[in-house]
């Protein structure tokens, strides 16, 4: 007979990319897990859920309540999910929900709009307003849910938005730290404070009123910038005419300015950072079987020529490229 639910191994695979419970902190969240008929029914009261086969459904969720917000990230089936008019009658919620999906896609309506998220996008649900949505595949989320009250006079008093953001340079930056934000609370337990959930309000505030704003906020708020140039060097690393000048063009701030918001001694330059996105990546291709070429390898990883490839290389790792692939196995090498 087989199995029916979530795969075991799509399941470590996502324990593994949302790392160990407890890692970062003390703080421990709401583990659920739901299977089957009974899971269906006995789900959170404010929605109600469906499955084409309800004995293969099963979801497993972390939630973990802070102090003005709610984290959570959950691996689950497809599923139909709905907030109808009389469950909000029933069970009155004034929250937006901010998730980011990972694998999987989701569609269907809400805010007064159509829904479509895909791997990679946000999305944020209205729970004062009805919504319909169906994901088609297991799907891998993350996100919190902020009071309405919390995030201005505008949407306090009823206004809603757009359930799918546009695709700029803010909304990446958002994203992955609305991502990273949710996920070091959920699941690495780690100490949030009043003013660590503030920020992350201001964050999202910022990303409904991107409209107005967007560029100011980049030029005003470095964590804000900071994720958005590590998206950008993730992106576009393998470029080899990929450089500062290219990422503060990009942000239409001048370079002088984005070398003042990240002045740090303690971190590596803009440049530094690039080549060391390279690197990570051409050192990647050198532990694959064969023997491809360093220039192919260099050209691949965004590299100006083999030669600063290779010196570059040798500075981190205190090994060629050729010494690195004929020895990492037997002996790892750390940077140095």
């Amino acid at each position: 007979m087989l199995r029916s639910g979530l795969d075991p191994e799509l399941v470590n695979q996502w324990r593994r990319r949302i790392g160990p419970v407890g890692a970062l902190g003390p703080h421990r969240s709401i583990q659920v897990r739901s299977r089957g008929r009974q899971g269906i029914d006995l789900y959170l009261p404010i929605v109600e859920f469906d499955a084409e086969v309800p004995e293969d459904f099963e979801q497993i969720a972390y939630w973990r309540p802070l102090g003005s917000i709610f984290t959570f990230c959950y691996l689950q089936t497809p599923v139909r999910t709905l907030r109808t008019a009389a469950r909000i009658r029933e069970c009155p919620s004034n929250f937006l929900v901010l998730a980011s999906i990972s694998t999987g896609l989701t569609t269907g309506t809400a805010n007064g709009h159509d829904f479509r998220a895909r791997a990679g996008e946000l999305s944020i649900t209205d729970s004062r307003l009805p919504y319909d949505l169906t994901t088609h595949s297991t799907s891998e989320v993350t996100g919190i849910w902020i009071p309405t009250d919390m995030l201005g006079d505008d949407i306090a008093a009823g206004a809603t938005v757009a359930p799918n953001p546009a695709d700029t340079v803010l909304t990446r930056a958002c994203t992955g730290l609305v991502t990273r934000f949710a996920l070091d609370a959920v699941i690495g337990g780690i100490d949030v404070d009043a003013a660590a959930e503030q920020n992350i309000i201001d964050v999202v505030r910022m990303l409904l009123n991107q409209h107005t704003s967007r560029h100011q906020t980049l030029r005003e708020q470095p964590v804000v910038l900071r994720e958005a140039i590590d998206g950008m060097i993730d992106r576009n690393f393998r470029n080899p005419t990929f450089t500062a000048d290219t990422i503060a063009t990009h942000l239409h701030i001048s370079k002088r300015h984005l070398y003042r918001q990240l002045a740090d001694p303690d971190q590596p330059s803009l440049a530094d950072r690039i080549a060391a996105r390279r690197l990570e990546w051409a050192r990647g291709q050198l532990e694959k079987p064969g023997q491809a070429r360093l220039g192919d390898i260099a050209h691949s990883a965004g590299f100006s020529s083999t030669a600063t490839f290779r010196n570059r290389f040798r500075a981190k790792y205190g090994l060629t490229p050729d010494e690195y692939r004929r020895h990492h196995c037997a002996q790892p090498v750390h940077p140095s």
